[in-house]
């Protein structure tokens, strides 16, 4: 009878321990970094091996910003990552946040001490995390239990819990930034439903909430072997992180082959040249025999050919699979492979293949005009201007570009008179040396005397240090097989507006006019004219109204007629068009009106005597479409693009 209730009581007792128990903080540490961010790779290895040192305290997040440079990971999911960025009000990288209250500053910075103290902390939350993934690789299924293992209903209010997944270890073959940073953890891939969470009402003492996901995975993960899945219950209001979990990684999937893929493509050796031949080496990277393969070549993201292969490749062994040679069409073209099928079944290990692609870049082989303007107002952002080439090392390198894109109104082209210019994005490009090119079709001079590129551009230093950003010019008789610089400006003396620390967006005061001579070509049958941003790493650069035509180039003396002080307006126009100018001295003026191949259309002054000072005329266009307006003197001449939109 004793034991009974000495057994009866020890139920009870452990029954009120249950109910009444606190259990510790499993910390949650985000960590804000990116690819391109030198002081994130000097900081991040010893930050992530104290990580592994306390794994068992601490749940660790990795958010891949959009700044300072290029990151893959943030492009595939740069929205979700901008929304924990916005929330804790984070401005640099790296930067680490425990438990949701304590800024710990730079990775460098984060200390074990600081991780302890929030482990020891108490809560009424204890969490448990699992999650399971379809055999083709398609789908992730994921169940969060949060319980309340107090004697006391647990509910703060304004409280979301947040389940993520993540690729939990990321090692690239080449660093995908522009340090030497290639081994990344714990990387958060997609949050679940959104960046939002999922509100969490009132748990009862000793109760549960069990959230299930069952939801397609983004095409972008990279190893499918590394998911796993985080979750953490978070106040809104105090920003508190009561308790975080992992579902650490599977590993691979049973039966499951893997394979690494690399390619030998043959590019056109010049612009003007179209066929493409490759051929990819498979080599088998997992245990598993692969007796069949299935590889697809994709061009600009449509299949074009599959080619299968047949036989047995152990761990190791190689095999080589070769295409038809295909041609591509002038301008940017991305020729890809893709393993579709190994063993009848996906791949699940994308890291070996991410060099799956080349970009072919090709020009017009038929020259397109005589004389060319170009205003970019019809282009989109980032779009390719017609009968140009951008060229760049890497999406957000160089561009079109107008005010939205900044989050911002106004007008981007030049002197506030347009909206859009071409954006070199130096403030963002870390690495030196290297060069985006605006590359135009061919043009015909063999009718042009004292042939001249005009064009606007804005551009400032970075204010931190002395930077040689550079805008070089280069014309080409061979469609680009040699080039021969014929302007070459950086630095200082470049700089339109003051050395700027902030990103700098042109202002419409930010703007200067340069000319450059090209009468050497006077006659050339085709003509390529290549504009190339060189980046050093500092501030920006923008670049508006290209013409190419017949002019003369003015001294110093000579440009006091004119001086710059032509507008055209409104622009874009619809049903008039006004030209004011000023001459400094008594002078015969004419004014000319050409279509975008150089074309003439109309003569609004044909040698006109007039005196110095301000003088206007209008235009009534009759068609939509792209304009150059020419003010010339007997020793000077400037013109101006406008656009008609009907």
């Amino acid at each position: 009878m004793r034991a009974a209730i000495l057994f009866i009581l020890a139920l009870f007792m452990l029954q009120a321990t249950e109910t009444t128990a606190q259990v510790q903080k499993r910390v949650l540490v985000e960590h804000f970094t990116q690819a391109s961010c030198p002081p994130c790779a000097a900081q991040n290895p010893a930050f992530n091996n104290m990580l592994f040192d306390n794994w068992e305290k601490l749940v660790t997040i990795k958010y891949q910003t959009s700044w300072p440079g290029f990151d893959p990971m943030n492009e595939q999911n740069p929205d979700e990552v901008q929304s924990r960025v916005d929330y804790y009000g984070v401005t640099g990288v790296p930067n680490v946040i425990m438990g949701g209250t304590l800024d710990a500053g730079t990775a460098g910075q984060a200390t074990v001490g600081q991780i302890d103290n929030i482990h020891a902390e108490m809560t009424p939350i204890a969490m448990d995390m699992s999650h399971s993934i379809s055999a083709d690789l398609d789908s992730m299924f994921i169940t969060a239990v949060i319980k309340n293992v107090s004697a006391e209903e647990f509910n703060p209010g304004n409280t979301v819990a947040h389940i993520s997944i993540i690729e939990q270890e990321l090692i690239f073959p080449e660093p995908p930034g522009s340090t030497d940073e290639a081994d990344f953890y714990n990387v958060m891939r997609k949050m679940l439903p959104n960046a939002n969470g999922t509100s969490l009402g009132a748990i009862a003492a000793g109760d549960s909430t069990v959230l299930e996901f069952a939801v397609a995975l983004p095409d972008y993960i990279y190893d499918y072997s590394q998911l796993g899945a985080i979750g953490f219950v978070q106040n809104n209001s105090s920003q508190e992180v009561y308790q975080s979990e992992i579902s650490e990684t599977l590993g691979v999937p049973a039966g499951y082959g893997d394979v690494a893929l690399d390619l030998s493509i043959q590019t056109p050796s010049s612009y003007c040249e179209y066929e493409v031949s490759a051929s990819v080496d498979i080599e088998n990277a997992s245990e598993n025999e692969v007796t069949t393969l299935e590889v697809q070549m994709i061009v600009n993201g449509t299949p074009m050919a599959t080619e299968t292969w047949e036989g047995v490749l152990a761990q190791g062994e190689s095999t080589t699979i070769d295409f038809a040679a295909i041609n591509v069409d002038p301008g940017a073209t991305e020729v890809a492979f893709e393993v579709t099928a190994v063993n009848g079944l996906p791949d699940y290990n994308q890291m070996n293949q991410l060099v799956n692609s080349v970009e072919v870049f090709t020009l017009s082989d038929t020259p397109f005009a005589t004389e060319h303007a170009e205003g970019f107002e019809t282009t989109p952002n980032f779009g390719t201007p017609a009968n140009t080439l951008i060229e760049a090392s890497a999406p957000d390198r160089m561009g079109v570009v107008n005010a939205t894109y900044f989050q911002q109104g106004g007008q981007i082209g030049a002197y506030g008179e347009s909206s859009k210019a071409i954006f070199a994005n130096f403030y963002q490009w870390n690495n030196a040396g290297e060069q985006s090119h605006l590359i135009f079709d061919k043009l015909n001079l063999t009718e042009m005397t004292d042939a001249i590129i005009t064009f606007d551009y804005a551009f400032a230093q970075y204010a931190g240090f002395a930077t040689n950003d550079r805008l070089i010019v280069s014309v080409s008789e061979d469609c680009g097989a040699t080039w021969t610089t014929v302007y070459n400006e950086g630095g200082a003396s470049f700089a339109t507006a003051p050395a700027s620390e902030p990103f700098f967006i042109a202002g419409s005061g930010d703007w200067a006019a340069d000319t450059i001579d090209l009468s050497a070509y006077d006659g050339t049958a085709e003509l390529n004219v290549r504009f190339s941003a060189q980046t050093d790493w500092g501030n920006n650069l923008f670049l508006d109204n290209i013409t190419i035509e017949s002019g003369t180039i003015v001294s110093a003396d000579e440009a006091n007629k004119l001086e710059g002080k032509v507008f055209t307006y409104p622009n874009p126009a619809t049903d008039l068009v006004y030209v004011d100018f000023t001459l400094m001295e008594k002078s015969d003026v004419t004014v000319e009106v050409f279509d975008i191949s150089g074309k003439a259309i109309t003569t609004l002054a044909a040698n006109v005597a007039l005196g110095s000072g301000a003088h206007q005329l209008r235009w009534a266009p009759q068609e939509a479409g792209l304009y150059l307006i020419r003010v010339s003197t007997p020793d000077s001449a400037l013109t101006k693009r406008v656009t008609v939109v009907k």
